[in-house]
């Protein structure tokens, strides 16, 4: 431990709040990646025909008030609507090149599939079913450049139009395929619209009554609401340090005032507890607080969820998600860390505010 000036100390905190904030907003920018997944997602050992895809989305039709769902999952009724899709490798022959890469066939909202961020063009739309979208990487290796939409390439016997190129180090391609075109099995389906906070038991219970049978895995949005806790955790952390500084300087401000100054803390408090239940998910509220049954199924069933998660047979967008995940969790590990020290530095007395522990 050593000494330090007024001016080091205030440059030393100044420092640690900066990197404090760099890393919050890279953690939202994760956390902001991570939402752009489908908060539901069935997966097949044995795949489903294109023929029970087509009657699946036949009975969403069917059970949405004739509203087939958007390319934005923006469905209007109680049914769910389906993008399909499956993972293979292809061979994808340029003019001058060609190249072997993972391929994504799809059909339906692509951003469901794959999110990511376009270099050039957009992706296919959903009644698109002779384009497909290529990787920066594998554009490069076939073609030599990233301005490539609107030049041809064929893959698995057909000739494709590229739509667009998206951002990537991998060599990727997304192939669309119309939602009326029967001549595809799919392994996987991304569920958008659907009941408000629907459920894993909804899932199921609609991929069995609109014929695609019961899933081998469903992978739910768990995830999401642990991004969102990974990227508030140290933010969370700072306010209860802040706050309790301040109940502390009203404390030693105002001493006659002791008890008022913890009765409006308790008001402040009662009136942030319901737009914090606000903000959580339907499942994650009991019907009572005392209700301890709910609270260890809850548990159980995140576990399973978990579990599933991890177990589920691997797939390249898994792997970017868990990847995303992992980079999410040492940032915030990084940014707790930083927290707790500003807070340490700054809860000291007025004679201990000049020292830090080296």
């Amino acid at each position: 431990m050593r000494n330090q000036s007024p001016v080091t100390f205030k440059i030393v905190n100044a420092l640690l709040l900066c990197i404090l904030c760099l890393l919050l907003a890279w953690g939202f920018t994760k956390r902001g990646e991570i939402a752009q997944y489908s908060p539901i997602s069935l997966r097949y050992d044995t795949p489903v025909s294109g023929k029970s895809a087509y009657a699946a989305r036949q009975y969403s039709i069917s059970h949405s008030g004739g509203n087939n769902g958007s390319s934005n999952g923006s469905g209007g009724g109680s049914a769910f609507w389906l993008t399909f899709w499956r993972e293979h490798k292809s061979e994808f022959k340029g003019e001058f090149a060609s190249a072997d890469a993972d391929c994504i066939a799809y059909s339906g909202d692509a951003s469901l599939v794959w999110p990511g961020e376009y270099i050039t063009g957009s992706a296919p739309g959903v009644t698109d079913g002779s384009s497909c979208v290529l990787s920066e990487s594998l554009a490069v290796r076939i073609f030599g450049s990233t301005d490539v939409t609107g030049m041809k390439v064929e893959v698995d016997g057909e000739t494709r139009i590229i739509r667009g190129v998206i951002k990537g180090n991998s060599d990727l391609a997304l192939i669309s395929f119309r939602d009326d075109d029967t001549s595809r099995s799919w392994t996987a389906a991304e569920l958008s619209g659907g009941p408000e906070n629907a459920s894993r038991s909804d899932a199921e219970s609609f991929a069995i009554l609109s014929g695609l049978g019961k899933p081998d895995a469903i992978l739910t949005g768990g995830y999401m609401l642990a991004a969102g806790f990974l990227a508030v955790l140290p933010l969370l952390i700072l306010t209860i340090c802040v706050l309790a500084l301040m109940v502390r300087f009203l404390r030693n401000a105002f001493p006659s005032a002791h008890g008022t100054v913890f009765f409006i803390c308790f008001i402040a408090l009662a009136c942030t507890v319901p737009l914090i239940v606000s903000a959580l998910p339907a499942w994650l509220i009991p019907t009572s607080w005392s209700d301890f049954s709910f609270w260890s199924s809850l548990l159980g069933s995140a576990a399973d969820g978990l579990q599933e998660f991890i177990n589920a047979a691997p797939r390249l967008r898994d792997a970017v998600l868990k990847t995303l995940l992992l980079t999410q969790a040492g940032i915030a590990f990084f940014a707790v860390c930083a927290s707790i020290a500003l807070c340490f530095r700054l809860s000291g007395d007025r004679m201990t505010r000049q020292r830090f522990l080296l």
